[in-house]
This record gives structure tokens, C-alpha cells and sequence, in this order.
């Protein structure tokens, strides 16, 4: 019986700590709100042009498309990053497009997979983005390490999409 007992309490401390890591942590959301002073038009066509993703994405190298009609549901780019300790190389899907309404995307590699949803409203010659994130790791470790790495890739997006803002104004 006390074996019983002791085994009880060590798998339960081991899923414990599994849930504490992450690792059963399936993915992790997060949203922003923000407001372009540039009509819906000029937002909408900034957001799709991927010749100036390298404008305003931070560390970002180059784009490549490798498949579909640009910009369009179904085609697929590779987003080369570069920073100062490595190389990344993420392939990007555009999911579904409405045009002037709402945007989604998917970055994914090998151990991370982010899904954007972006809709665009007017409100008289400004542009409301709402913008919704959902991040899952592919692999274990990225997995358990997530919600770890969750507010240093948020920060990354949020500054990122603040260059948007910026790049549109200007």
C-alpha cells in the first residue's frame, strides 16, 4: 500500500511539473489593437506587399516566394532572418485573404508555428487593425519552453507591427 501511495505521489508531482514547463500547453494566444492614420486601402496594400516585408520586419534578410500567386490564398514564401547570434529560415502560408477586411497567415519552421489573424477597419481616413496571434511549439522543447518565450516573441511582434504603423505614416 505505501508503495502504492508513493507511486501515486511521484506521478502526480511529474505531471505537476510537466504542466508547469508546458509541455502539455497546447498553444498560447495573444491579441493587439492598434490604429493607422492611413486609409484602409493604404493599410491593406501595405500589409500584402511582401517586396517591403524588409522594410519593417525586424531581422528580416529576404522573401522568397516558392509557390502560388502573390499575396493570394495558397502561396507560400520562405522569410529569411538573420540576427547577430543566427540564421532563421521560417516558411510563411497566406491562409485566407478578404480584401480589405481581414488577413490570415501562418510562420512555421521546424520548432515553432505562429498563425496571424489581421482585420482591417475604416474608420474614417484612419485604419483599426485588430491583430490575433496564436503560437504552438512543434517540438518538445519548444513546447515545454513557450510560455517562457511567450512575452520575448510578443515584444518582437508587437515592436515589429509598431514599424508597420510607423512605415505607413511616413
Amino acid at each position: 500500500m505505501k508503495f502504492l501511495k508513493a507511486f501515486v505521489v511521484v506521478v502526480l508531482i511529474l505531471l505537476a511539473g510537466l504542466l508547469l514547463i508546458g509541455v502539455f500547453v497546447p498553444e498560447i494566444d495573444d491579441q493587439m489593437d492598434m490604429q493607422v492614420n492611413r486609409p484602409i486601402i493604404t493599410v491593406f496594400a501595405g500589409m500584402m506587399n511582401t517586396a517591403d516585408l524588409t522594410e519593417w520586419v525586424e531581422g528580416l534578410e529576404s522573401v522568397e516566394q516558392t509557390g502560388g500567386l502573390l499575396a493570394m490564398p495558397g502561396s507560400t514564401f520562405k522569410l529569411h532572418f538573420k540576427s547577430s547570434e543566427m540564421e532563421e529560415v521560417y516558411d510563411m502560408e497566406i491562409l485566407d485573404m478578404k480584401p480589405m477586411k481581414s488577413v490570415r497567415f501562418r510562420l512555421y519552421n521546424d520548432k515553432l508555428d505562429i498563425e496571424f489573424s489581421i482585420s482591417f477597419e475604416a474608420n474614417a481616413l484612419a485604419t483599426d487593425v485588430h491583430i490575433f496571434i496564436q503560437m504552438k511549439g512543434e517540438d518538445l522543447l519548444t513546447r515545454s519552453m513557450l510560455p517562457l518565450m511567450k512575452s520575448v516573441i510578443m515584444e518582437q511582434i508587437y515592436q515589429d507591427f509598431e514599424r508597420f504603423k510607423l512605415y505607413q505614416e511616413n
